[in-house]
């Protein structure tokens, strides 16, 4: 039988060791394939670049009824959005 000192003492450990069930940290958003076209500027509404955990590079945008669409970073077409949309802040910056 376990004295009530052992059951304390197991219990502080229990209570203070680190979870085992804590998985790294992962990434909420990343971008497993890319747009197979090139949207529409004005349907644009922001972006943002995929965390670098990520495998792969992105570029996420934001299209005014909320979807969020992957773009490979290096296109032509991404580039130009993006330069858009960060004018477009800069206009609406207050």
């Amino acid at each position: 039988m376990l004295t009530a000192r052992t059951v304390l003492v197991l219990a502080m450990l229990l209570i203070l060791s680190p979870r085992c069930d804590a998985l790294p940290y992962t990434p909420v958003e990343c971008c497993f394939s890319y747009a197979k076209f090139r949207l529409r500027m004005v349907n644009l509404k922001d972006f943002h670049t995929s965390p670098k955990e990520c495998s792969s590079p992105a570029v996420v945008f934001e299209t005014r009824n909320g979807t969020k669409v992957c773009a490979k970073p290096e296109l032509t077409w991404v580039e130009k959005a993006v330069e858009m949309l960060q004018k477009r802040k800069g206009l609406n910056a207050p």
